[in-house]
């Protein structure tokens, strides 16, 4: 009689997260709902995240650790982890955040009890590389770690975003913090259907993706809380965020152009009425062209697709 398949399947893909994994996999494997399989996908970390993983998997059946012996990028790595899911829903784990014991729990009655949600999410926290929470400081508009880092994260998204698709997809577009989203819950069928981990800044895309092809079932609840260090992909630059993804290679131009092209074929491939996807493409050509794509091939700085980092006229900063 075949095995029977876990309702949720959670993703971990991780490399050299020995630091943070231990405090994760025990919230994780600590929730009070336990109909889950979790896939760790480990690219090839040389610390001792596999020992971690391979002791958590000795002592609970549900944990599927794979290895890859050369490092393969973080986007192939993730898109791994999901090839092996066999649940009905899947969410997408960071080994270094933390998660509320019920996180899983009260993810899956929001899908179950609402079919056309196309994921579920609750509200987040942002804390630092010990687990304290952030300040959010409303004269800068930012959010305040207790050493002084400040970071830009609206957490315009970790509301309920109506029943409106284009409406939805708008907000995700105009968003510089897709969290709380991307880091719900997904129906399976939805997930396999999107670009998946192919292109820098993907998580949005994937969240755009969604608010296409279904609302979003929102929990009004701090369900995870998500953790901002000096590894922290946010501090990178353009090159070094493509490299990290890709497992080496270069950012180029050129990703600018396959960036909006994988929008307007997530806008061409949704489920929208004419007027609705018209309405689509609009937004579509007028955040990203204008707003960020536009605006990181000519204007200078850490997003610059062509590494350009200053004006050539500006003098370079003087050592600290």
């Amino acid at each position: 009689m075949p095995a029977r398949l876990p309702l949720v399947s959670v993703g971990l893909h991780v490399r050299n997260g020995a630091r943070y994994l231990p405090e994760t996999l025990a919230d994780l494997l600590g929730q009070t709902f336990e109909d889950f399989e979790l896939i760790v996908s480990d690219n090839a970390s040389t610390d001792e995240t596999g020992e971690i993983v391979r002791a958590a998997a000795a002592a609970d059946p549900r944990v599927r650790y794979f290895r890859h012996e050369r490092d393969i990028g973080a986007l192939p790595n993730a898109n791994f982890a999901f090839a092996q899911a066999r649940g009905l829903y899947y969410a997408v784990c960071a080994y270094d955040d933390r998660h509320a014991p019920d996180f899983l729990e009260r993810l899956v009655a929001a899908l179950d009890a609402n079919p056309e949600a196309s994921l579920a999410h609750g509200r987040k926290a942002l804390i630092d590389d010990d687990g304290r929470p952030f300040r959010f400081d409303p004269d800068l508009g930012l959010h305040v770690s207790p050493e002084g880092r400040a970071v830009a994260y609206d957490g315009a998204l970790d509301r309920p975003l109506g029943d409106d698709p284009v409406a939805r997809y708008r907000a995700v577009l105009a968003s510089n913090d897709v969290n709380a989203p991307t880091y719900g819950l997904f129906r399976r069928s939805v997930f396999a259907r999107s670009p998946r981990f192919q292109i820098h800044g993907v998580d949005r895309l994937l969240v755009a993706h969604a608010a296409l092809h279904g609302p979003f079932a929102f929990v009004n609840a701090e369900l995870f809380r998500y953790r901002v260090h000096a590894g922290s992909t946010v501090f990178l630059d353009r090159r070094a965020r493509v490299a990290r993804e890709t497992g080496g290679k270069r950012a180029s131009p050129l990703d600018a152009v396959k960036t909006l092209h994988q929008y307007l074929r997530v806008v061409r491939r949704s489920p929208l009425t004419p007027a609705q996807r018209r309405a689509a493409y609009r937004a579509t050509v007028g955040s990203l062209t204008l707003k960020r794509i536009a605006g990181n091939v000519f204007r200078p700085g850490a997003d610059n697709y062509w590494g350009l980092r200053r004006w050539p006229w500006q003098p370079a900063p003087t050592p600290a």
